[in-house]
Parts: C-alpha cells; sequence; structure tokens
C-alpha cells in the first residue's frame, strides 16, 4: 500500500491554533512587561503617579487572554482527529502494494480523509473521533454521549460547520469526484464509507446512511476493502490517480487564490 499526503490540513489548523494562542500570550506578557518597566521609571517623589498606574496595571491584568480552555478544549480536539487519521491510515497499510491511499483528497464539494484507489474501487474514507453512540436514520446523523454511571450528557446532531450531516460530507466529495472521472472517460462508482475510531465509540440503530460502509474501528474497513470484487486494473487504477492528483491539484490552486 502506498500513501501520498496530497494536503494535511488537519495539523495546520493545530499548528495554527497553537501559534494563535502564543501571540496572544506573548503580546500580553510584553505589554504587562512594558508597563512594569515605565512604572519602575518613576521617581521616587511623584506620588501621585502611584494610584493611576495600579489602576493602568489592574486593567492591563484584566485584559489576560480568557479562552486558555476553550483553546486547550480545540487543540485536544484537532490532535484526537490526527491521531485517528494516522490510525486509519496505519490499518490501511494491511492492503497488498497495488492500493494507493491519498490522504487529504479535496475537490469542489469538500475534503475526505482518506481516498483510497486499488483493485477494488475507489473508496472515500472519512473519519471521526468521536465518544458516543451513533445513530443514522437516512442522513440524519446523532449521537448520544453517556457518563460512567450512564446517564445521558449529550444528545446531539452530527454535522460539520456547514451543517451537512457526517454521511453527506463524504458522499458529497465521492459524487463530484465519480462525475469528474466520468466526464474525462473514466466510469467508476466510488463508495464511501464512515469510520468512528475512539475506545467509547458505538453504533446504534443505522437505518438507510448511503454509504458502502458505517464502521466503528478500522477492522471492518479493511476487511471490506480487501474482500471487494476486482473492478480496476493496474492501468486503469494509475490512470484513476493521476486523476485524483490532478483534480486535487486544481483545487487547492483554487482555494489557495480565494483564501490568498
Amino acid at each position: 500500500m502506498r500513501v501520498e499526503v496530497l494536503s494535511d490540513h488537519p495539523r495546520f489548523a493545530a499548528r495554527r491554533t497553537e501559534q494563535a494562542a502564543e501571540q496572544r500570550r506573548s503580546r500580553y506578557e510584553q505589554a504587562v512587561a512594558d508597563v512594569r518597566a515605565r512604572h519602575a521609571a518613576r521617581r521616587w517623589w511623584q506620588v501621585w503617579k502611584l494610584l493611576p498606574q495600579w489602576l493602568e496595571l489592574r486593567r492591563l491584568q484584566a485584559q489576560r487572554p480568557a479562552d486558555e480552555d476553550q483553546v486547550q478544549h480545540r487543540l485536544a480536539q484537532q490532535e484526537a482527529g490526527i491521531e485517528a487519521e494516522d490510525a486509519m491510515t496505519s490499518a490501511l497499510d494491511r492492503l497488498s502494494d497495488d492500493w494507493t491511499v491519498f490522504r487529504g483528497y479535496r475537490n469542489g464539494r469538500g475534503e475526505v480523509d482518506h481516498l483510497v484507489v486499488g483493485p477494488g474501487g475507489i473508496w472515500a474514507i472519512e473519519v471521526k473521533n468521536h465518544p458516543g453512540k451513533v445513530h443514522v436514520d437516512g442522513d440524519s446523523w446523532r449521537s448520544e454521549v453517556f457518563d460512567r454511571y450512564g446517564n445521558l450528557v449529550e444528545n446531539r446532531t452530527l454535522t460539520d460547520r456547514s451543517g451537512r450531516s457526517w454521511g453527506r460530507q463524504v458522499t458529497d466529495v465521492s459524487k463530484a469526484l465519480a462525475d469528474f472521472l466520468q466526464k474525462r472517460g473514466r466510469q467508476a462508482l466510488v463508495r464511501s464509507v464512515v469510520v468512528i475510531i475512539n475506545p467509547r465509540a458505538q453504533l446504534g440503530t443505522v437505518r438507510r446512511p448511503g454509504l458502502a460502509l458505517v464502521s466503528v474501528g478500522t477492522d471492518e474497513v479493511v476487511r471490506t476493502l480487501r474482500q471487494a470484487p476486482p473492478t480496476l486494473g493496474p492501468a486503469s487504477a494509475d490512470e484513476v490517480a493521476r486523476l485524483v492528483r490532478r483534480d486535487h491539484a486544481f483545487h487547492e490552486k483554487r482555494r489557495a487564490s480565494r483564501d490568498g
């Protein structure tokens, strides 16, 4: 199994979170140091400055970055997602050498964590690190999280920032890729998978998910790909891989132009 990293946005996002927090801390600490240095330069007989300086320092200290807990929580979430994606990549290493795993493939409908191309076809795999019990009913995905005493502490829908369900996140990308390949003479089915990787994850009711597979853990994913009937010969798989790289490069360039 070969791995190609097309993009590594999760690690980039985690670094950006850390850097932004560090910059806020540095600016605050420098501002405090500047005020203290200015106060230290006060002459001993300038007693009328004591109260204004004390008030100035108190006001500055009240501006201490107060989002440290939120930042650490966000960073922990990002790192957990990275660990889950790495675990999926490691598991896919059990595939034979005629499979290629693309990490971070992007097209006009979004990004998928793993796009796997090989003898058993094309598989788009979205990886989630989530500790709850996941229920699927069509395009409705929801989660129940219980504490150690069995009490329900969270019941929420599972969507991305744009409101798409976990299922639609990956199927939107899969359909766009299938359309792209078809327009270039490659009639290919792109199968969609959502895999949840977390020791506390469970699958509840799953009805009409519209996906090839919804799985907890990596074993079933690897087994499914291994057992998939052959649909792509070596030349076809190489051509699909070439088109995947081309499509990703186009959309990454367009995204960079839009954001930059």
